[in-house]
Protein backbone atom coordinates (compact mmCIF):
# COMPACT_ATOMS: atom_id res chain seq x y z
CA UNK A 1 0.00 0.00 0.00
CA UNK A 2 1.92 3.14 1.18
CA UNK A 3 4.96 2.46 3.33
CA UNK A 4 3.78 2.15 6.92
CA UNK A 5 0.37 3.73 7.49
CA UNK A 6 -0.07 5.87 10.57
CA UNK A 7 -3.62 4.66 11.15
CA UNK A 8 -6.37 2.36 9.93
CA UNK A 9 -7.16 2.22 6.22
CA UNK A 10 -10.60 3.42 5.15
CA UNK A 11 -12.02 1.93 1.94
CA UNK A 12 -14.61 3.96 0.01
CA UNK A 13 -16.32 2.92 -3.24
CA UNK A 14 -18.28 4.95 -5.75
CA UNK A 15 -19.32 4.78 -9.40
CA UNK A 16 -18.49 7.64 -11.78
CA UNK A 17 -18.71 8.07 -15.54
CA UNK A 18 -15.24 8.87 -16.93
CA UNK A 19 -14.15 9.83 -20.43
CA UNK A 20 -10.42 9.14 -20.53
CA UNK A 21 -8.36 11.03 -23.08
CA UNK A 22 -6.78 9.40 -26.14
CA UNK A 23 -3.75 7.30 -25.18
CA UNK A 24 -1.03 7.66 -27.85
CA UNK A 25 1.00 4.67 -29.00
CA UNK A 26 3.75 3.40 -26.69
CA UNK A 27 3.00 5.86 -23.87
CA UNK A 28 1.69 5.90 -20.30
CA UNK A 29 0.30 9.42 -19.80
CA UNK A 30 -1.45 10.79 -16.72
CA UNK A 31 -5.02 12.01 -17.17
CA UNK A 32 -6.38 14.35 -14.46
CA UNK A 33 -10.07 13.65 -13.79
CA UNK A 34 -12.35 15.55 -11.40
CA UNK A 35 -13.50 13.14 -8.70
CA UNK A 36 -15.58 14.74 -5.93
CA UNK A 37 -14.45 13.88 -2.38
CA UNK A 38 -11.01 12.61 -3.45
CA UNK A 39 -8.47 13.59 -0.80
CA UNK A 40 -4.74 14.17 -1.10
CA UNK A 41 -2.93 10.88 -0.47
CA UNK A 42 -5.76 8.60 -1.64
CA UNK A 43 -4.80 5.60 -3.74
CA UNK A 44 -7.57 4.92 -6.27
CA UNK A 45 -8.36 1.68 -8.09
CA UNK A 46 -10.48 2.05 -11.22
CA UNK A 47 -12.49 -0.83 -12.67
CA UNK A 48 -14.27 0.08 -15.92
CA UNK A 49 -17.74 -1.48 -15.90
CA UNK A 50 -18.02 -1.81 -19.68
CA UNK A 51 -15.77 -3.21 -22.38
CA UNK A 52 -12.19 -2.03 -21.93
CA UNK A 53 -10.05 -1.58 -25.04
CA UNK A 54 -7.63 -4.43 -25.76
CA UNK A 55 -4.02 -3.36 -25.32
CA UNK A 56 -4.62 -0.78 -22.58
CA UNK A 57 -3.68 -1.38 -18.96
CA UNK A 58 -6.36 -0.72 -16.35
CA UNK A 59 -6.26 2.84 -14.99
CA UNK A 60 -4.19 3.38 -11.84
CA UNK A 61 -4.97 6.47 -9.78
CA UNK A 62 -3.64 8.71 -7.06
CA UNK A 63 -4.81 12.00 -5.60
CA UNK A 64 -2.25 14.81 -5.45
CA UNK A 65 -4.81 17.67 -5.40
CA UNK A 66 -8.12 17.46 -3.52
CA UNK A 67 -11.02 16.67 -5.87
CA UNK A 68 -8.78 15.49 -8.73
CA UNK A 69 -7.37 12.03 -9.42
CA UNK A 70 -4.45 11.42 -11.76
CA UNK A 71 -5.06 8.20 -13.66
CA UNK A 72 -2.28 6.52 -15.61
CA UNK A 73 -3.06 4.19 -18.53
CA UNK A 74 -0.34 2.44 -20.53
CA UNK A 75 -0.69 1.78 -24.26
CA UNK A 76 2.13 -0.49 -25.47
CA UNK A 77 0.43 -1.09 -28.84
CA UNK A 78 1.42 0.28 -32.26
CA UNK A 79 -1.61 2.60 -32.50
CA UNK A 80 -3.29 5.27 -30.38
CA UNK A 81 -6.41 4.17 -28.50
CA UNK A 82 -9.27 6.41 -27.37
CA UNK A 83 -11.21 4.59 -24.62
CA UNK A 84 -14.97 5.12 -24.73
CA UNK A 85 -16.67 7.10 -21.97
CA UNK A 86 -18.07 4.67 -19.43
CA UNK A 87 -19.06 4.07 -15.84
CA UNK A 88 -16.18 3.03 -13.61
CA UNK A 89 -16.16 1.58 -10.12
CA UNK A 90 -13.69 3.67 -8.11
CA UNK A 91 -12.28 2.29 -4.86
CA UNK A 92 -10.41 4.73 -2.61
CA UNK A 93 -7.86 3.59 -0.04
CA UNK A 94 -7.34 6.30 2.56
CA UNK A 95 -5.17 6.14 5.68
CA UNK A 96 -6.95 7.72 8.63
CA UNK A 97 -4.67 9.47 11.09
CA UNK A 98 -4.78 8.29 14.66
CA UNK A 99 -4.86 10.77 17.48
Amino acid sequence: MRGSPSGPVEIISTVQTIDFANVPTITAPDDAIAVPNAQVGDTVLCAPMGVWDAGLTLPQGRCLVAGTVQFRICNPTAAGINPASQSCNLTFFRVRATT
